[in-house]
């Protein structure tokens, strides 16, 4: 398919200029992600909409299997990745652990009842799952919703709402459609290539009810998505009405129109990566043109805040107190979380000083669920050694790039003269894909 070509030169383009920058660490990623995905071919479908509309249930009915959690009060409070393969279960936290659970303990993670706030850190859940639903290049995703007293998961909702390739935007019958719900809709347009809506709890009103609502929500939607060409799929994911109608209707979609859906997402998607790049790199000139006083007090604060975490190094290090020369299982892992966290904590502290974005790649760490013969565990000491020479290493790599960009005492006219030129040379390669991607688009 040349249209697929086509994009995965562009994408594979614009990454190769991100990643030459120090700036645009994030948007190189978000690329990244994109490339691989049409590499693989492979597509997520991420269940959207205001909460207790019926995804989990929805996700559970599509699947055939009671995989997720339901209940009467908001229950998914974390992003759920369902992919085809063998039955497994794992958690995965902003501290890039990553933790093998088992099924009917997954409430324990994603639920508001369990875990109140999301105070366990879980940034997403990856299921293992053999339906064939799955079996076709398939990602199924659950999702929070939206507008619940529950703000994280309003957040978390938005944050992956930029990950999605297809969207089944869930409709209750009980509720017609309200501002929370369209605001959301017109945020996912920037980012999905395809859209299935989906009314559920027909098994609550009459024939008649359901009619009148079906036909008010396709006017409006069909308004709302700029288009006539909208189709409505009345379910009842509790006792399974319309379920299987849906069911064929997205596989069918998917063996046909899977890489067109794939192109026109990773389309938006690199559209959106440039918009943000080119944001970045304005609130970037923004910086180096400050007055040198100004520049010197904000420096001098960055100044602070890295001594304030050379300072916080030395104190995890010195808490390891008479665990020194003794083997602790588990501290491995906990370091190296801990290193995780560090490096989130350092690029709030560079958005808070200078405005600007700064991108860390967390690494994620399995946990062997088999246990280590403690013999080949090293000391507590070490580890520690190795901890404070990973941690300063990133301060002092940090501390380097952010006077390198900034030109921070760059008496070097040529120098400055070969950054600037450079960046008027990136925004102007940036702008003319973008504009690019905008002529597909209207083509």
């Amino acid at each position: 398919m040349q249209l697929k070509n086509d994009i995965t030169d562009l994408v594979r383009e614009t990454k190769r200029l991100l990643d030459g920058s120090d700036i645009l660490g994030r948007q190189a990623a978000r690329a990244d992600i994109v490339l691989k995905k049409l590499e693989a071919e492979r597509i997520n479908i991420a269940v959207i909409g205001q909460f207790k509309r019926g995804k989990s249930a929805l996700v559970n009915a599509l699947l055939g299997q009671e995989l997720l959690p339901v209940g009467i009060i908001p229950v998914t409070s974390a992003v759920t990745e369902i992919h085809h393969g063998d039955p497994n279960v794992a958690i995965r936290f902003y501290n890039g652990l990553v933790q093998p659970v088992r099924i009917e303990d997954l409430p324990d993670y994603i639920s508001e009842e369990k875990n109140p706030d999301n105070r366990l850190d879980v940034s997403s859940v990856r299921i293992h799952s053999p339906s064939p639903f799955l079996a076709q290049g398939l990602t199924l995703v659950d999702t929070p919703g939206v507008g619940s007293f529950h703000k994280h998961n309003t957040e978390a909702a938005y944050a992956f709402v930029r990950e999605s390739d297809a969207v089944i935007f869930m409709l209750s019958v009980d509720t017609p459609i309200n501002e929370i719900e369209i605001e959301f809709l017109r945020n996912t347009r920037a980012f999905a290539g395809k859209f299935f809506f989906v009314v559920n709890k027909i098994d609550l009103v009459s024939p008649e009810d359901l009619a009148a609502f079906v036909a008010y929500c396709n006017d409006l939607l069909e308004k709302l998505m700029e288009t006539g060409n909208i189709t409505l799929f009345p379910v009842s994911a509790k006792i399974g009405t319309g379920i299987e109608e849906l069911r064929d209707m997205l596989l069918r979609e998917c063996r046909t129109g899977l890489l067109r859906i794939l192109c026109e997402s990773s389309r938006l998607k690199l559209y959106n990566i440039i918009v943000e790049a080119l944001a970045q790199i304005e609130l970037y000139w923004k910086v180096l043109v400050m007055p040198p006083l100004v520049l010197d007090r904000t420096v001098g604060r960055m100044e602070r805040e890295l001594d304030a975490f050379r300072e916080r190094v030395s104190t995890t290090v010195s808490e390891l107190g008479a665990d020194q020369d003794v083997i602790v299982p588990g501290l491995s892992e906990r370091l190296e979380a801990e290193l995780n966290v560090f490096k989130l904590d350092l690029t709030s502290a560079v958005t808070d000083t200078f405005g600007m974005d700064y991108h860390y790649e967390i690494e994620e760490l399995e946990q062997d669920e088999a246990v280590q013969a403690t013999a080949d565990l090293p000391l507590a000491r070490h580890l520690g050694e190795q901890f404070a020479r990973d941690a300063s290493g990133i301060l002092d790599d940090l501390g380097a790039t952010l006077n390198r960009v900034l030109l921070y005492r760059n008496t070097s006219t040529p120098e400055v003269v070969t950054h600037i030129y450079a960046l008027n040379r990136l925004v102007r390669q940036l702008r003319r894909t973008r504009n690019t991607l905008r002529h597909m688009e209207e083509s």
